[in-house]
């Protein structure tokens, strides 16, 4: 087959969305297909092919409701390679230019034609009920509708608007070639952690990923000399705006804690044997984001033997006996200690998560069946 995924962003930038993707394309490429992704340009790409994927990169940015950024001329090339000769796109993601774009043009395709909604983030903030107005219009465009988590509200939005018979539950994972290789990097050693214990937090630095949460949890926990809190993320880029908001509202508050706060550390995540190193030598996750469909983090800490706790947000409460859900950074702080006291407890949970993972949430299991969905398509 012949296919095109789309994506706000994609290597080498890191995040859930891009990682997603990025599985799906080089393993359906390694299985004999041709793939293609169109994404964002960025200064630091340096490659159209990337481990058997082509890669087209357009200068455009924004979406239907902030508006879109990029020169007409982009646009319509962009618009003319979705119309191209594929068999099946993909459009990773709603609420993106990447998508938001296909859908004046849905009728000109010839592919078949894939959306995956990821949460509908924005479903309930009034600069977008426009949008969402307009949304079921264009759903009738696509052929397969495929969410992540079986019970989120994306699911429910299209159900309710009669597009049931076109939807596919196909969740996320974590790569089994990267999490059952063992650690080479070492990465307590590398960057000279002593304590006994090693909490982790991995996620870009936007505040909506509830870094405060997690920085008040440890706090409550009166930093304990003997846990090392690491965040491992990256600052935001893009537009000048978003780059200072951020910086103000959530990256600033993470280096005061990294300079003062105790055995709190802030690392880059652009090194993935950094960040894997992270995992397996972690022995809890702490997450407090407020919003999320199906993280991708959840199912790396399962992978990784960190236990993972965490807010209730998305698709996490489908997963409440293989992690531990909190509602306040005073709930984080009691389980955190008493996990980390209770090590047969924590382990028996570690273990119990771990082999779920291994059995139904690995990327080649997952690439599987959308491979299969792509096929039923093209035979219709």
């Amino acid at each position: 087959m012949k296919i095109l995924f789309t994506v706000e962003f994609y290597e080498p930038r890191k995040g859930g969305a891009e990682e997603v993707v990025k599985q799906l394309a080089e393993r359906l490429a390694a299985k004999g297909h041709d793939v293609t992704v169109a994404t964002s340009a960025v200064a630091e790409r340096t490659k159209r092919i990337l481990n058997g994927v082509h890669i087209e990169s357009f200068a455009i940015g924004g979406n239907l409701v902030t508006g879109i950024r990029g020169a007409d001329v982009e646009i319509a090339r962009y618009r003319a390679l979705l119309c191209g000769d594929f068999d099946v796109v993909l459009n990773y993601a709603a609420q993106i230019w990447s998508t938001d774009l296909a859908f004046d043009v849905l009728g000109k395709m010839k592919a078949a034609k894939v959306l995956v909604p990821c949460g509908y983030s924005r479903l309930k903030n009034p600069d977008f009920k426009q949008y969402f107005e307009a949304l079921p219009g264009y759903l009738r465009g696509y052929d397969a509708l495929v969410y992540p988590a079986a019970n989120y509200q994306d699911r429910r939005f299209d159900e309710a608007h009669g597009f049931g018979e076109k939807g596919n539950v196909i969740p996320n994972g974590a790569a089994e070639e990267e999490f059952l290789a063992p650690d080479n990097f070492h990465i307590k050693e590398k960057l000279g952690i002593r304590t006994k214990y090693l909490a982790i937090s991995v996620s870009n630095h936007y505040l909506a990923k509830g870094h405060d949460f997690v920085r008040k949890a440890f706090r409550m926990m009166k930093y304990r000399k003997d846990t090392t809190l690491l965040i491992v993320g990256e600052r935001v880029s893009g537009r000048l705006r978003n780059r200072i908001g951020h910086f103000l509202l959530d990256y600033l508050w993470c280096w005061l804690a990294g300079v003062f706060g105790g055995n709190v550390r802030l690392i880059s995540g652009k090194d993935r044997a950094l960040v894997l190193s992270a995992y397996k030598n972690a022995d809890l996750f702490l997450f407090g984001s407020r919003v999320e469909c199906a993280p991708l983090v959840m199912y790396e800490s399962f992978a990784g033997k960190a236990l993972f706790i965490s807010t209730g947000v998305g698709n996490i409460p489908d997963y409440a006996e293989y992690a531990k859900i909190v509602r306040t950074p005073e709930e984080m702080a009691q389980a955190t200690d008493h996990y980390l006291e209770n090590e047969a407890e924590r382990r028996a949970l570690i273990e119990k998560a771990f082999a779920m993972w291994k059995e139904k949430y690995t990327w080649a299991v997952i690439a599987d069946e959308y491979e299969a969905l792509f096929k039923s398509l093209c035979q219709k």
